[in-house]
């Protein structure tokens, strides 16, 4: 009989992940992916892609919950609902990271709702961060890209963003120093 509950509950629990976005990407990235990487003149090879769904984010924060720390870091993971990252190492380099080359990328998201908010070079690294906002102007989604001579890497982060960034000012604010301002 325990053995019955405990298969039983194996399968829930391995039902659960499966559904739960904690494996694979979903066609959302992958499609972005295929976006970007048909910007670059390069070939890669994929070193990773995983995705982070609900139920790891909600044992993740029930985890911090317990553990001494004064950030509130358990209340920010409760707003972020999914998080996907891909790795891939660059065979070639014939796109050197430039500013041309990232505004090149941003054109590829040019049929999407996405704004770039930071974009940046230097050296041989390239990154930009693009968020992406619903009807009602939250933020709900946000892509950083980030581009070296050796890899490429792809975050996409999708829940309440603004909500993390208001538990952010709100708790690091007086913290924040803004370029110019002495």
């Amino acid at each position: 009989m325990k053995d019955i509950k405990f298969r039983s509950l194996i399968l829930i629990f391995g039902f659960a992940i499966l559904n739960s976005g904690c494996i694979g990407v979903n066609r959302d990235f992958k499609n972005i992916r295929s976006q970007i990487l048909e910007s670059l003149n390069d070939d890669f090879d994929r070193e990773i892609e995983f995705s982070v769904g609900p139920v790891g984010f909600f044992l993740a924060s029930q985890f911090v919950k317990f553990s001494d720390t004064e950030e509130n870091v358990d209340e920010m993971l409760s707003k972020i609902r999914n998080i996907q990252i891909g790795v891939y190492n660059r065979l070639s380099n014939y796109s050197h990271p430039s500013f041309k080359l990232l505004n090149n990328i941003s054109k590829s998201f040019n049929g999407e709702t996405w704004k770039p908010i930071v974009k940046t070079t230097q050296e041989n690294e390239l990154t930009g961060v693009f968020l992406k906002e619903n009807f009602n102007e939250d933020i709900n989604e946000l892509v950083i890209i980030s581009l070296t001579n050796e890899e490429l890497v792809l975050v996409k982060l999708q829940g309440n963003l603004g909500a993390v960034m208001d538990i952010i000012i709100r708790d690091y604010g007086h913290n924040i120093k803004i370029a110019g301002n002495n």
